[in-house]
């Protein structure tokens, strides 16, 4: 059996507790994490020479949320376990910290990079909290992006460390924060330098050798004098306060359900509050809207990464461009790529030079171009603004040594590359209906597949979400003509009809 978590314990009674991962580069919470975080608990409980711990991980990263496999498998048993299986399933890590955090023999989070969702929750039930002072750690816990909450605890320590109302912003942005921001906010003891932060971490351990958790010490705003009474009309008052739109509000349960935790948990014990919170999650897990962003834009996005990803090692030597469209120039440069001017190029059109040798010149389009723009023959490429689920550089009429280049590009701009394998770019068409109106999205997706045999519906749905141009509640087009099939199949014309009997087949397959 692999070992997750490596262990040294010193002279002094500290027990260094290193999460590594094999075969990973990243640390995420899995079943075997989780057993060998129990493994764990069980030695410090039972080992008198163990007088604290230090957690830390072996990688550039402390540790992230869960794996695919957890999410996946959480998803799926929606499907099939009542309310009470799903709690005992989905309420482990919960559970998990509460044992941490009511440990006799202190934990401290020796946090050396990013910590995300889970990983941040794991860090918040130490008794402190000391992080390496690089502006480039994200802390945060995003869940609100995939339609849920943090569902460890997140919504009751993070308010009881930080104070309501920054707790809420962050809980409902989702944004991380940097090192310095989560020390000013109580979220992080302190700051200090990466080359430090072991030794600094075990002196903090050594000072609490024979002391209890006493929670106001740990909490700083432990009596939460500053939350106010739950009622509905309270809740949704706080969320429109920090930027939740009233439409947005009624979308996407995960902004009530958020707010309701942390109203609701204020004041109560850390375990009951755990338990309110677990039940607002699981509200979440059997809504649709979780499960259409869970799986768009975390399970397929996460294929579509690995999937569209240009071949190992192909890289953009020279960029020459023409008369770039702002949302072009303006990503490039912030990709540090030059852009020598070219006379010779058409208006709005790029030539790449990569290390083979070989020279691509492609168009360039941006979605404003979507309300009339031209689709100019041959390649060319489309590239969204940057949104809340970052952006996508679409491949569109290249031959497959052009797409490789592009998708190496858009390694370079951050961005998602997706290639239709259609003269026309699919994303343009997807803006020129109305945004907000996932059945027609769902249409014009179906029109799409009709001239486009070779249509990967989940990638379709991951690039259509992420560029903003269909609602991400609803999974994204082909997702939505999924599940909205009885009642749309009466508006579908002849080609549409047609294109229906070709795909629905794969479509079942992937949700089966």
């Amino acid at each position: 059996m692999e070992t997750l978590i490596q262990t040294t314990l010193g002279a002094d009674g500290v027990l260094v507790a290193t999460i590594d991962m094999p075969g990973r580069t990243m640390n995420v919470f899995s079943a075997d994490l989780m057993d060998a975080l129990d493994a764990l608990m069980d030695r410090v409980g039972s080992d008198a020479a163990v007088r604290s711990v230090v957690l830390t991980s072996g990688k550039p990263s402390f540790l992230a949320g869960a794996d695919l496999a957890m999410v996946r498998g959480f998803c799926d048993a929606a499907d099939r376990l009542n309310t009470e299986q799903m709690f005992a399933l989905c309420g482990r890590l919960g559970r998990q910290v509460l044992r941490l955090e009511n440990s006799a023999k202190p934990w401290v989070a020796a946090v050396n990079g990013l910590a995300l969702g889970g990983g941040l929750e794991l860090a918040m039930a130490c008794r402190v909290r000391v992080v390496a002072d690089d502006p480039k750690i994200q802390l945060g816990l995003p869940e609100v992006r995939l339609g849920l909450l943090p569902g460890a605890g997140g919504t009751q320590r993070l308010p009881r460390l930080m104070g309501f109302e920054a707790a809420v912003d962050l809980l409902l942005g989702g944004r991380p924060v940097d090192p310095q921001t989560a020390v000013g906010t109580g979220l992080f003891e302190r700051a200090v330098p990466a080359a430090q932060l072991l030794d600094q971490a075990k002196a903090v351990a050594r000072s609490l050798h024979g002391t209890a958790l006493a929670p106001a010490q740990k909490f700083k705003q432990l009596a939460q004098a500053d939350v106010p009474a739950h009622t509905a009309e309270t809740a949704r008052a706080v969320a429109l306060k920090h930027g939740v739109t009233a439409a947005d509000f009624e979308r996407y349960p995960a902004y009530s359900a958020i707010v309701d935790s942390v109203l609701l948990g204020a004041r109560q014990p850390l375990a009951a509050a755990t338990d309110i919170e677990m039940r607002q999650f699981l509200r979440l897990m059997f809504s649709p809207v979780a499960g259409n962003m869970v799986r768009t834009l975390f399970l397929n996005r996460q294929r579509a990464e690995r999937e569209l990803a240009p071949p190992e090692g192909l890289r953009i030597e020279k960029i020459n461009g023409s008369a770039l469209p702002p949302l072009w120039a303006a990503a490039l440069a912030k990709a540090k790529l030059a852009v020598d001017a070219d006379a010779a190029l058409a208006p709005g059109s790029i030539a790449l030079l990569d290390n083979t040798g070989a020279r691509h010149v492609v168009a360039v389009r941006t979605l404003a171009d979507a309300p009339g723009g031209d689709e100019p023959g041959g390649a060319f490429a489309v590239l969204t603004p940057s949104g809340a689920f970052g952006s996508v550089l679409e491949i569109a009429g290249a031959d497959d040594q052009a797409a490789a280049a592009l998708a190496a590009l858009a390694l370079r701009l951050r961005a998602l590359p997706y290639r239709t394998r259609a003269p026309r770019s699919a994303l343009l068409a997807q803006a020129r209906a109305n945004r907000d109106d996932a059945d027609a999205q769902a249409l014009v997706a179906l029109s799409l597949s009709a001239g486009t045999p070779a249509v990967d519906t989940d990638f379709h749905d991951v690039a259509a979400c992420v560029a903003g141009v269909a609602p991400a509640w609803s999974g994204g087009p082909f997702t939505q003509l999924w599940r909205e099939q009885a009642r749309l199949a009466p508006c579908f014309d002849a080609a549409q009809a047609a294109a229906w009997t070709r795909i629905e087949p794969a479509l079942r397959a992937a949700r089966a």
